[in-house]
């Protein structure tokens, strides 16, 4: 069984967008290091969401042709049936 702390991805960063420190006009780098590191963490989350459209268009993709395929396959087995070679088993009554 997986081990359920274990995880795919790194933890991401929370985004407080009214989060400034202390005395940030004493100290402007600290102010510039909050804004730095929720830019780092605004991008994980882009690239994240990229990852995770690619996977949903693929997966649609095959489900498209999976479709597709069922869909010729039911209809050459109409087709068979109306022209008589479609293979149909022999009826036993139940007893």
């Amino acid at each position: 069984m997986p081990d359920p702390s274990h995880r795919p991805f790194p933890a991401m960063t929370i985004i407080r967008p009214n989060k400034m420190p202390s005395f940030w006009w004493v100290f402007p780098w600290a102010y510039a290091r909050v804004l730095h590191m929720s830019a780092n963490a605004l991008k994980a989350y882009a690239d994240r969401l990229e990852d995770i459209l690619d996977l949903q268009s693929r997966t649609i993709k095959r489900q498209a042709a999976d479709i597709k395929l069922l869909q010729a396959r039911v209809r050459d087995q109409d087709d068979a049936i109306i022209k008589g070679t479609a293979i149909t088993p022999d009826a036993h009554p139940h007893e």
